[in-house]
């Protein structure tokens, strides 16, 4: 069945269209489509079809329109609508629904060659039949469509990029007529249409356009085109002869790559409303574009607190954004938070993740995660925005090593070491003139600014013609449209001459303070304490249900009171369903907090919101991980609601919004001395962040060291240093990993906790594995498996056992390694833990594969893929496919067997696990070796080296090394193949692996070779 909501909702099955039935019921099916795969909650069906208009029977109205679409996809043999959870699910592949297809065409067109691009931009747009939802009524799939159309036309603009470079300039040119005439103020589609029409000889054509676009630009929104426009105008009237090129073909067989990051970063923040002034200040930072040299380009605003930096940096940064086509990198270092600045290493791993560097691969030291972070920009054409930064030192650590760059960085501080040594260029924001404040106000306010044009101009001054300040008053005027200009002023003014002012001196923060304080005094009372304890957070951002926790009202309340708050100016929105404050908007609350609420206030909001994340986090975790719900710490009791996390999706999802913010708070209980709960949250979320965030485990486990040590206390602190040594340990930090598992092996076994020292000795038996020292691994596993015997830690005894028939199967005690294994399966199967149990059914079809028990080996292979594809657990899913493969190579299946290496690397690399990658690299090496292609065996057994060196996996290099040594042989580069396959057998014979005799029989067969030259 197909599914079309790019334009009117409609179905079609094998007989033609379905019928939805009525607009509401058409409603709710679209609702579930536009997020396929995904439950969705009662609640929220509702809200997505009535919104407001709900009407009192609303839910059992929904049952209905659910029952009658189930029927009628059932009768049309479509998918699935079942019941997850507290929500519903349409059990449809994305590949069916036209908006999903058209985003996976798009993600494809972007990262494909000219060539192949072109047809997929042409397959994607084909897509859209109108207006997507356009026989609905529904305001929140209006809010989807209107997103969808940006999406659109952001497809249409790089489709023509792809055509042009392709030198489709002449087909393209009817299209372009068309859409300028759409469009006429969008400069990147303006850019387009004078290539188009200068590539075919109408050079005059297209610098009258320009002429034109550079008038309607100036009188419509008071602004002179961008840099990469007049540019282009610029090489048209010089007749720049490089300006048309066609694009040169790819290879016809490039060498392998690693895999392109699809998507270019684009954090900047959305550009504000109603930018006003600052012409000045563009044309200074317009010039730093045209420096030459090969030095890179720095720009420093620098001005007050709310005087504009952040608006003018983010403003310019999309101006010019044209000019860096590699993307834009942006982060809040948060300088004069009190209460959470970003440090180096976080900044730095940051940046790193917007890049697209995988989270297991960022290196731990701050100079390695600098030294890779200059790496992974080297050459590219990006603009870094650095906002509020407080040091020079701290700026200077995330400074690209490229001139290609251009980094914007906004600071209170002179940052004069910037200046003197790095050649920035300083550009210093003074107030707002009185005519620029005049006309900011009579944007934001509309016809009655221009009534009172007096009362405009006190207002300003009364504001010190801060752009902070002055949008919170025009808000709150805006809200208050019985009164008058005049009359909102003079209150002000009586506010101003009662109220302390901040800074006698005539500070402008002072007169913010002002009307911050005239401002809330006119918010809701719930609003106003929402606001007051947002200053309590210590998070970057938050949700309705933390301010829900915080504040102990309903979520419902706490939502309508960020709306408000938002709306005011107060706070701005950060993503989907979040808000941030200004650190100015947060001091101003704080300082409210501070002198409105007693100590004890603010203490249970500060223990309610603590309380909130470690529940939801438990929550979380307790979905997606429930074999392990037992190894947590004992929950504190609910004070506040949490959402619904019974769904893997929002598990997921809560987490990965929440990451920050769980640290945040960690770092806050520690430092105002409750280390217990930096330890016991850090121990909840230990497997979410271990999986995929090493480096925020990394941060919150140290953070959990820190506060057990200074708690003297030794059964936390063996905790975390048990999380710290697996923490190393996926970084590669093998040694660290292993010091730390010992210290917590001592500390568990001098508290009594068999658990713990159980389950902490089989990681270190697998550290020591990684580093080849297999006598020392097998003597601490088979420790473990004794411990949690004794303990009766029937889960802990079954990993052990598990690790340890790993370790003897690699070591070719095939015999022992399948009793482990098949022990461990049985105790997995009876407690329930289904990843654990499809990991054994993978590591037994091993060693059936190694002793030609393939049928056996085949089922539980199949078993086990049945396991991990309902569970969506992709690491073991790859490391079985990788297993799967080998059984095929066995069985002769070549092709099949180069799928499934293809599929295993692909999650590999999804999901960053480098160290695994090694296996189907030198499995898809292996499967071309047998199909006779060399040079794919060769190269592929490269790749696999040289990511099994970085890594640190010796067995791995080892069979590279045996790899190419044999295909090099095959070739006939006999004298190379030698020093491959001798270093193979050293390190195999180094490990104790049987492998060893493989190298040796493939240097004895080699000899007659060499023999003769």
């Amino acid at each position: 069945m197909r599914f079309c909501i790019l334009g009117p909702v409609t179905a079609y099955g094998l007989d033609g269209a379905v019928e939805l039935g009525p607009t509401r019921q058409r409603t709710v099916l679209a609702v579930l489509l536009a997020a396929p795969g995904m439950p969705v909650t009662t609640d929220q069906l509702v809200d997505r079809v009535w919104g407001d208009q709900a009407p009192q029977r609303a839910r059992q109205t929904l049952h209905t329109y659910l029952s009658r679409l189930r029927t009628a996809l059932e009768a049309a043999d479509g998918p699935n609508l079942v019941r997850r959870g507290r929500g519903y699910l349409l059990d449809v592949d994305p590949a069916t629904v036209d908006l999903h297809r058209f985003r996976d065409l798009v993600g494809q067109a972007r990262v494909a060659d000219v060539g192949e691009a072109a047809e997929l931009w042409r397959e994607a747009l084909a897509l859209w039949r109108g207006t997507p939802f356009d026989d609905l009524d529904s305001d929140w799939l209006n809010a989807v469509a209107a997103g969808l159309e940006r999406e659109r036309w952001a497809a249409v603009l790089d489709r023509n990029d792809v055509l042009l470079r392709a030198g489709a300039h002449a087909a393209l040119l009817a299209d372009l007529t068309e859409a300028v005439d759409g469009h006429p103020l969008d400069e990147r589609l303006a850019a387009q249409y004078l290539l188009a029409l200068y590539a075919v000889g109408r050079q005059s054509d297209a610098l009258a356009h320009y002429r034109l676009v550079r008038r309607r630009l100036v009188h419509e929104i008071g602004s002179e085109p961008g840099p990469a426009l007049k540019d282009l105008h610029h090489r048209i009237l010089h007749h720049d002869p490089h300006l048309v090129l066609r694009e040169a073909p790819e290879p016809a067989e490039p060498a392998p790559q690693p895999p392109a990051r699809s998507r270019r970063p684009a954090q900047l923040p959305a550009d504000t409303a109603g930018f006003t002034g600052r012409a000045d200040e563009l044309d200074e930072l317009d010039r730093l574009l045209d420096e030459p040299g090969p030095a890179i380009r720095i720009a420093v605003i620098g001005g007050t607190a709310g005087v504009g930096k952040t608006a003018l940096a983010v403003h310019w940064a999309h101006r010019v954004s044209e000019r860096f086509p590699d993307g834009q990198l942006y982060l809040n270092l948060r300088g004069y938070d009190p209460q959470q600045p970003m440090n180096v290493a976080d900044a730095l791993a940051r940046l790193l993740v917007g890049l697209g560097v995988p989270d297991r691969e960022i290196p731990v030291g701050v100079d390695d995660q600098a030294a890779r972070f200059r790496s992974e920009i080297a050459g590219k054409r990006m603009i870094l925005v650095l906002d509020n930064a407080s040091t020079v030192a701290l700026v200077r650590s995330l400074l690209p090593g490229s001139g290609s760059c251009l980094v914007v960085v906004t600071s209170r501080d002179s940052l004069a070491g910037l200046v003197a040594i790095d050649g920035a260029y300083r550009v210093d924001l003074a107030l707002l003139s009185d005519k620029e404040s005049a006309v900011l106000l009579g944007r934001l306010i509309g016809r009655r600014a221009q009534a009172e044009p007096a009362t405009v101009a006190l207002l300003a001054e009364q504001c010190a013609r801060l752009p902070l300040a002055l949008r919170v008053a025009a808000e709150l005027a805006v809200s208050r449209p019985d009164s008058t200009l005049a009359e909102l002023t003079a209150e002000l003014t009586d506010r101003q001459s009662r109220l302390d002012l901040l800074d006698a001196g005539g500070d402008p923060y002072a007169a913010v303070g002002e009307v911050l304080s005239w401002s809330t005094q006119h918010l809701p009372a719930a609003a106003l304490a929402t606001f007051r304890l947002l200053g309590l957070h210590p998070g970057p951002d938050v949700d309705a249900y933390a301010v829900a926790a915080l504040t102990g009202a309903p979520v419902g309340q706490a939502r309508q009171s960020l709306a408000l708050l938002a709306r005011a100016y107060l706070v701005h929105r950060a993503g989907p369903g979040r808000f941030g404050l200004h650190d100015l908007l947060r001091a101003y609350a704080g300082q409210l907090a501070a002198t409105e609420l007693t100590e004890a206030q603010r203490s249970n909001a500060v223990r309610q919101l603590l309380d909130y994340y470690q529940t939801a986090a438990a929550d979380a975790m307790d979905c997606l991980h429930p074999a392990e719900a037992a190894d947590r710490p004992v929950r504190t009791a609910r004070t506040a609601a949490v959402p619904d996390l019974s769904a893997n999706h929002d598990a997921q999802r809560w987490l990965d919004n929440e990451r920050f913010g769980l640290i945040a708070v960690a770092t806050h209980a520690a430092a105002a001395g409750d280390g217990t709960y930096a330890v016991d949250l850090a121990r909840i979320v230990h497997r979410y962040l271990i999986d995929a965030h090493t480096t925020e485990a990394i941060t919150l486990n140290e953070l959990a060291r820190a506060a057990a040590e200074r708690d003297g206390d030794s059964g936390r602190l063996a905790h975390a240093l048990r999380q710290l040594g697996a923490a190393y340990g996926r970084t590669s930090r093998l040694d660290l990993a292993v010091d730390y598992q010992r210290k917590a092996v001592t500390l568990f076994q001098q508290c009594g906790d068999g658990a713990g020292q159980a389950r902490t000795l089989t990681g270190l038996g697998v550290t020591l594995v990684r580093l080849g020292r297999h006598g020392e691994a097998r003597t601490h596993m088979r420790s473990a498996v004794a411990v949690a015997r004794l303990t009766g830690d029937a889960q802990g005894e079954a990993m052990a056992l598990n690790n340890l028939g790993n370790l003897e199967q690699r070591l070719g005690h095939h015999a022992d390694a399948s009793d482990y294994l098949q022990q461990a399966l049985d105790r997995f199967h009876v407690l329930g833990v289904r990843t654990h149990e499809a990991n054994a059914l993978t590591n037994l079809a091993v060693v059936e594969t190694t002793l030609g028990r393939y049928a056996e080996a085949a089922a539980h292979l199949d078993e086990s893929l049945t396991i991990l594809k309902e569970l969506s657990t992709p690491t073991v899913e790859a490391h079985t496919l990788d297993k799967l493969g080998m059984l095929l190579l066995r069985l002769g299946d070549v092709e099949l067997a180069t799928a499934k290496f293809a599929e295993a690397l692909e999650i590999d690399r999804r999901t960053g696990v480098r160290a695994s990658e090694t296996y189907p690299l030198n499995g898809l090496a292996e499967a071309a070796f047998l199909a006779g292609d060399f040079d794919r065996a060769v190269d592929r057994h490269k790749q696999a080296l040289a990511v099994a060196e970085e890594i640190g996996v010796k067995n791995q290099q080892a069979r590279a090394h045996l790899g190419i040594g044999r295909a090099l042989n095959a070739r006939g580069d006999i004298e190379q193949a030698r020093t491959h396959l001798e270093t193979a057998l050293a390190l195999y014979e180094g490990l104790g692996m049987p492998e060893a005799a493989e190298a040796q029989q493939a240097l004895a067969e080699m000899a007659p070779h060499s023999s003769t030259g």
